[in-house]
């Protein structure tokens, strides 16, 4: 089955740009270069397709008004015409900008949906302890009587949150393991052929966003599998929330997009 969705496609290019910058630069270095890059399209897109012009004029007299406003010390009926023409003035702003800025969105998702698989999680070194939790079909057989084929887990239990969970050894790719019923109906098999850490049946979003690892069959026994895989950390200090991928892309595309801002004058 495809297991790509539509925002997926781009990253087929990206994958193959970014085998040569890990060539030359470490993993958090490579993060940072998409995420200028992210920058650099989004701003040059903006700026590609806003009426600068337009948008130019527009401000002196945005400002304007927001003077007279801030300046009027008078009866309200006189200061209802300014409240309205700034209204309107700012309205026309915002229909001008919007468009180019929904525009300008698109080329930082098909990034972002790519970074977010090529450097989020990892697959664990076989033997590596990892918990993997799974929530059964209401009718299925209950979770804990599944059993694992080509491993023993080294332990298991029902979790409050629901389902049922095993911590087991990290099987190697030469050596899969399978999760089945007692019936000897397979429900999954370990490792999955890209990491992530959640296997399920394909569902209408993944026409948009694929699962990397692909999807369980629609007959599956398990709705779900949750697979705790190490997360890569981007940076070495900070607390955890500050090591993944997710703040120092936001950070670093922000940035270059306001500096970007103030360098091509954009309004």
């Amino acid at each position: 089955m495809n297991h790509y969705g539509l925002l997926d496609w781009p990253g087929l290019v990206f994958g193959w740009i970014n085998q040569g910058l890990l060539a030359a630069l470490p993993e958090p270095v490579a993060l940072a270069v998409w995420a200028l890059f992210s920058a650099w399209m989004t701003m040059w897109v903006y700026r590609r397709f806003s009426n600068q012009e337009k948008l130019a004029a527009l401000k002196p007299q945005v400002k304007a008004i927001q003077k007279k406003l801030s300046n009027y010390d008078g009866e309200f009926s006189g200061l209802k015409p300014l409240i309205l023409e700034n209204f309107r003035l700012s309205g026309r702003h915002i229909l001008l900008a919007l468009g180019p800025a929904l525009l300008a969105g698109i080329p930082v998702l098909f990034v972002l949906v790519w970074v977010s698989n090529a450097f989020g999680v990892r697959m664990p070194e076989p033997g590596s302890p990892v918990q993997v939790t799974a929530i059964a079909d209401e009718q299925a057989v209950a979770a804990e009587r599944w059993q694992w084929r080509g491993l023993q887990p080294e332990a298991s239990e029902a979790p409050e949150s629901g389902g049922y969970q095993w911590t087991i050894p990290w099987p190697d790719a030469e050596s899969p393991a399978t999760l089945a019923t007692p019936g000897g109906d397979p429900v999954a098999e370990l490792p999955p052929s890209r990491p992530s850490p959640i296997l399920h049946s394909r569902q209408w979003w993944n026409a948009l966003i694929g699962n990397p690892a692909g999807y369980l069959s629609e007959r599956n026994p398990a709705r779900v599998l949750y697979l705790d895989l190490p997360k890569k950390q981007m940076l070495s200090f900070g607390p955890s929330w500050m090591r993944g991928w997710e703040f120092l892309y936001f950070v670093l595309l922000i940035i270059g997009s306001l500096s970007l801002k103030f360098i091509w004058r954009i309004h």
